[in-house]
């Protein structure tokens, strides 16, 4: 098991090392892309036999075949879930013989059987009946076929790829003792080539370890796994303490909640040895599930095309009024077009955050500690107009074509930001819960009337509620509902000085 590789970053395909090489698809798009792969050449032999047939059918004929068609792709879709056909697991450990009758089964029965109940009313005049129940036995074979192709092709001429077509599961442990112990013994036996533990993270001393085999691994407390996300991201966290520390336990959900990873509880040192009835699984072994990830990774690589497609077309399309704000800024003042500053984003990570330059170069706070206020003398007069209407905001879809914000979530924040003489991830206990996901241009909390400076603690608070339920009740729907009503603000200019 490879416990001392942190330089290695998980994309969202492919996960490629320091060094640029690709280490195989995440076990989400694994799935993902076999589905895909399968459906497609399913769809192509009933298609290709039905071309190949060449006949002239009747309107009922045609009506009959559109109607099985879509009958032997849902049976498609249910024999692959029931045989499990797609899952990583599957491709690393079960036998190539094993593999191989499980996908010609799953491609061949759906028409095979679906021809078997047409085969008592076949042979008594009716042409329409003959011709579908052929067209399926033909497809039927041309599925099997395509099967037993497409696995040669997989399991033999790429051998090789595919052996690291799955990349391993990265995990994080925190705690040291021998429920920790126990738990690396068990991802050693069990799936040490689809689970890489990048070390043991603990906030007690070495001296205090229980486990003293365990030292070795330990590469530092809780804040250093905090930090070690930004660089290298890893999938999952797993807690590996007594149940009956649960000061301990809550302390540390509250901590690592900021991170956009799945976190799990370990069995107590009993679960090791009987079954109990957790959500979560690693390399067989059932965890309690503490916390999901937000967004789970099919989602997130639906919202991030989303995003990209939009913010390209919206740059495409509003190239003319970004040159005129460009000149605009130009004429009105000295200094740059455009203003960068850090803000906090996904994982708690920093990224230069570009907006259209509304201040007085020379008066500008790039570490956001002093918020804009109303009438605020540093606002230049073709600045004013810019943040009314929000068109300072624009230049933010060139970060989110970068991947480093979304169109639509909780609005970044400066990591020096101030309300009154203190910071805001002081005011609010769970401010940092926010940063589970990518932050965006727009939010719930903007659309519901938080929008412009943050003035109190309790508005503050309220922005946070507003984010957190965005983030626990995420769907495309939302996204789009709050892009509309976000539109019609900005066209108010309402809250923006």
């Amino acid at each position: 098991m490879e416990l001392n590789n942190p330089a290695v970053h998980a994309g969202d395909f492919g996960r490629t090392t320091a060094g640029g090489r690709v280490r195989g698809f995440s076990p989400q798009n694994v799935r993902l892309i076999g589905v895909a792969i399968d459906f497609s050449l399913f769809v192509i032999a009933i298609v290709a036999v039905a071309w190949w047939m060449g006949q002239e059918p009747s309107d009922l004929y045609r009506v009959a075949q559109i109607f099985i068609g879509a009958l032997l792709m849902a049976l498609f879709a249910a024999a692959c879930s029931l045989a499990r056909l797609h899952e990583p697991r599957a491709l690393a450990r079960m036998p190539v013989s094993a593999h191989f009758l499980k996908a010609v089964a799953c491609f061949g029965a759906p028409p095979a059987l679906t021809m078997l109940v047409c085969a008592p009313f076949v042979g008594h005049g009716d042409p329409n009946v003959d011709r579908l129940a052929g067209w399926l036995g033909y497809s039927a074979v041309a599925a099997a076929a395509i099967a037993v192709v497409s696995r040669t092709v997989l399991f033999g001429g790429l051998a090789g790829a595919s052996k690291r077509l799955v990349a391993a599961q990265r995990v994080a442990v925190v705690g040291s003792g021998e429920t920790a112990g126990r738990l690396i013994r068990w991802l050693e036996v069990t799936e040490p080539r689809l689970v890489e533990v990048i070390g043991i993270f603990d906030d007690r001393s070495r001296e205090r370890l229980v486990d003293r085999n365990l030292a070795p691994l330990v590469r530092g407390n809780t804040a250093d796994l905090i930090e070690l996300y930004k660089s290298a991201p890893f999938d999952k966290i797993v807690i590996a303490l007594p149940h009956s520390a649960e000061d301990r336990l809550l302390h540390l959900l509250r901590k690592l909640r900021q991170l956009p990873v799945d976190i799990a509880l370990a069995p107590d040192l009993i679960g090791f040895r009987s079954a109990n009835q957790g959500q979560s699984e690693i390399a067989g072994l059932k965890l309690y599930k503490l916390t999901d990830r937000p967004i789970r990774e099919s989602q997130r690589l639906v919202k991030g095309a989303i995003d990209r497609l939009l913010s390209g077309l919206a740059l495409m399309f509003l190239s003319p009024l970004l040159l005129l704000v460009v000149l605009a800024i130009k004429l009105d003042s000295r200094g740059p077009i455009l203003f960068r500053q850090p803000r906090q984003g996904l994982g708690d990570s920093l990224f230069q955050v570009y907006k259209f330059r509304t201040m007085r170069a020379d008066l500008g706070d790039t570490r956001g500690r002093q918020q804009t206020q109303r009438g605020d003398p540093r606002v230049t007069r073709i600045g004013g107009w810019l943040r009314r209407s929000s068109i300072d905001e624009l230049p933010q879809l060139l970060n989110v074509l970068r991947g480093e914000m979304s169109l639509v979530g909780p609005r970044p924040h400066t990591p020096h930001m101030l309300i009154g003489d203190k910071q805001i991830f002081d005011l609010v206990d769970e401010y940092s819960f926010r940063h589970r996901v990518k932050p965006g241009i727009t939010g719930l909390a903007q659309v519901n009337g938080f929008r412009g400076a943050i003035d109190t603690p309790e508005h503050l608070r309220a922005r946070i509620d507003f984010d957190l339920y965005y983030i626990d009740h995420w769907s495309l729907w939302l996204d789009i509902k709050i892009m509309v009503r976000t539109a019609v603000i900005c066209f108010k200019g309402v809250n923006a000085y």
